[in-house]
């Protein structure tokens, strides 16, 4: 069931109004007029829940920006990745005196070493397509029952991944991008098809012209004005939240 409530929101308001610049950069680190989109998103998702109770989890946290921005809303967080964080993350949590939030752990997405419904949010940030490289699509769906598996009902995911785009983003990526031939980059379709399990999700997408030069400011500006449809299978990103039913 694709639900629409927050639809209207998340393409409408700036993320300066929340954010520093300096502070898209800790938690995002690249490309960031595209993947602020989802922190939009998810700010809104979490009004309202209660974010002091339970543990989240990171999944391919990588130097732990996502942890970072679930610690600062109150949350205690396990943040992970595959062979676990980088040293730049515990400088990041040092530096924003979030160490007692935060653990880090060595945790692969597709065989989560924790029981059902451990945790209360689970969150992700282009990590799929680097499954999808080792494992194929069968490691992403494996990685999304883990997900779903490890959730209490009502739990949330929140997700933002790379899409295959347009037929000009496979090319550019295949052309200029180290792991762009062997990265497995989902469709649109294929992306709510993983989430159907969760009962309740919301797919929303972002992002053209800032593919082929990250954080370029005529092209963020260009962006602004051709994605105007919240949902396209033209766009390279896509985010949103599912809800476990």
């Amino acid at each position: 069931m694709t639900v629409t409530m927050y639809g209207w929101f998340f393409e409408r308001m700036p993320a300066t109004v929340h954010y520093t610049q300096e502070k898209l950069i800790e938690y995002l680190k690249w490309d960031i007029g595209t993947w602020k989109q989802a922190l939009l998103c998810w700010d809104k998702v979490l009004e309202g829940e209660p974010l002091d109770e339970g543990q989240a989890l990171e999944l391919g946290a990588r130097d732990g920006g996502l942890s970072l921005y679930l610690a600062e809303k109150g949350m205690q967080v396990l943040c992970s990745d595959l062979e676990g964080p980088t040293p730049a993350a515990q400088e990041l949590f040092k530096r924003n005196l979030r160490t007692e939030q935060i653990i880090l752990e060595a945790i692969d997405a597709t065989a989560i070493p924790y029981a059902d419904e451990s945790f209360t949010t689970v969150i992700f940030k282009s990590v799929l397509g680097g499954i999808g490289m080792v494992s194929g699509f069968a490691g992403i769906e494996q990685a999304l029952r883990e997900m779903h598996r490890v959730l209490r009902p009502g739990g949330l995911l929140l997700f933002a991944e790379n899409l295959a785009g347009s037929w000009l983003h496979r090319r550019a990526r295949r052309a200029f991008v180290p792991w762009g031939k062997d990265w497995l980059y989902p469709s649109l379709g294929e992306l709510e098809g993983l989430l159907a399990v969760f009962g309740e999700y919301e797919v929303r997408t972002y992002g053209f012209l800032s593919c082929m030069k990250k954080d370029f400011a005529p092209f963020v500006a260009g962006d602004r004005l051709i994605c105007q449809s919240p949902r396209s299978p033209r766009h390279y990103m896509a985010f949103g939240y599912a809800r476990k039913v």
